[in-house]
């Protein structure tokens, strides 16, 4: 008889943040793009997500999320001072699409929106998300 396979609290509590950071249950194919990331059954990791079935703790969860929110967020400031300076050289284009992937997790992560559907004549940015440093260096960007 074959053995089931076990997973820590912690183990659970980063599959679920990996869910959520990839916009499940949102975003087709999360769940399985995870699953197969980590080797997980898909239905296990839906009812983990799902609190159905042997969830990870909530203080984990919270621990982690804010730990990896904490690392997006110095990971987001170093992105933003390096646009600063690729602006005469670089790829900026590269470090746009970093800087926006990396805030879209964030906002994932968050709980927040990662678009806006509106028209208008002009571009919207969201920025509410964005500390104060991470905005006046974007201004300052913006300046040069």
């Amino acid at each position: 008889m074959a053995k089931r396979k076990s997973y820590d609290d912690e183990f659970r509590a980063s599959a679920v943040i990996m869910l959520e950071a990839q916009g499940y249950p949102g975003i087709d194919g999360a769940l399985t793009a995870v699953a197969n990331h980590l080797g997980v059954p898909a239905r296990t990791l839906s009812r983990w997500f799902n609190r159905e079935s042997n969830p990870p703790p909530d203080n984990i969860v919270n621990e982690k999320k804010g730990e990896l929110v904490g690392r997006l967020d110095g990971l987001l400031d170093e992105l933003v001072e390096e646009m600063r300076t690729a602006l005469k050289g670089a790829s900026l284009n590269q470090l746009a699409m970093a800087f926006g992937i990396t805030f879209d997790k964030k906002q994932l992560l968050n709980n927040g929106p990662t678009s806006r559907n509106e028209l208008s004549g002009t571009v919207t940015v969201d920025v509410s998300g964005l500390s104060t440093g991470q905005l006046e260096a974007l201004a300052a960007t913006l300046k040069d």
